[in-house]
């Protein structure tokens, strides 16, 4: 006997991106990586899929597409009306991504698609190198914790170097440091306090360092010397020490340990 499944929506509604209400329960989180690969297939594609809401008294709550809505607040953007509840909602809120990243990935299945495919956009083609190397995140955020998460092991992030050589401009996000910079020299601060708070701004670019390998793996020796002095890139753990890096890390992590011994 087969079990009655029920079709739980409504309609498709062309809908402004802005008046749909953000699910205050949403716990995914877009790094900057996925809001510029979703920047790129928007532009070379467009809108392909549907966002998912509920009504609710005060409106259309989201329940999938929360990125989508944020990247086109302007735009009228389809959406699927579902006649869920609220408990209901919340289960397809907790349920949709983990299912899709719960299917497994056939990577020559998936080459072969590259192959015949043309990609323009720098983040998406970072995001399909990511899946082919399998280096794109899981559902790390969903693990049970382990009995004691804290550990006095260092750890050294190894990144491998695929595909082309980026550009410059694509190895690290000024956005955030532009934008206080900006501010710091708006505030007609004495020059010494905006001197140090200039130099403290800088602290807010941000570096992608699976980029940073690509690129040192194209550079020139005496650009890749400079890297590794910079601490972009650590290629020998001996010299990383003699440059001062990892006692640098070890002092932090003593420090950290004799205050808080229990940690």
């Amino acid at each position: 006997m087969t079990t009655s499944i029920r079709n739980r929506i409504k309609e498709l509604r062309q809908v402004k991106a802005s008046d749909l209400i953000p699910n205050p329960r949403n716990w995914r989180m877009h790094p900057n990586g996925q809001v510029n690969a979703l920047s790129g297939i928007l532009a070379e594609i467009g809108y392909a899929d549907a966002l998912i809401a509920y009504e609710t008294p005060d409106g259309l709550m989201l329940i999938d597409g929360h990125l989508r809505a944020e990247a086109t607040p302007d735009m009228e953007v389809p959406v699927l009306i579902t006649d869920l509840n609220e408990d209901e909602a919340n289960k397809l809120l907790m349920t949709l991504d983990p299912l899709a990243s719960m299917a497994e990935t056939n990577i020559e299945l998936f080459d072969e698609l590259r192959q015949i495919t043309t990609i323009d956009n720098a983040e998406l083609r970072e995001m399909l190198d990511a899946i082919a190397g399998g280096n794109l995140k899981t559902l790390q955020a969903l693990e049970e914790p382990t009995e004691n998460p804290y550990t006095k092991e260092i750890r050294i992030p190894i990144y491998q170097p695929t595909g082309a050589q980026p550009r410059i401009t694509e190895l690290r996000d000024r956005q955030t440091a532009d934008a206080l910079i900006d501010e710091i020299r708006k505030a007609d601060l004495p020059d010494d306090i905006e001197k140090f708070l200039l130099d403290a701004a800088e602290r807010h670019v941000a570096f992608n360092y699976e980029r940073i390998a690509n690129y040192y793996a194209h550079a020139p020796t005496e650009i890749q010397e400079l890297m590794e002095r910079s601490a972009l890139v650590v290629i020998d753990y001996d010299q990383a020490i003699a440059n001062g890096f990892i006692n640098l890390i070890e002092d932090i992590d003593n420090a950290f340990y004799k205050d808080y011994p229990h940690a």
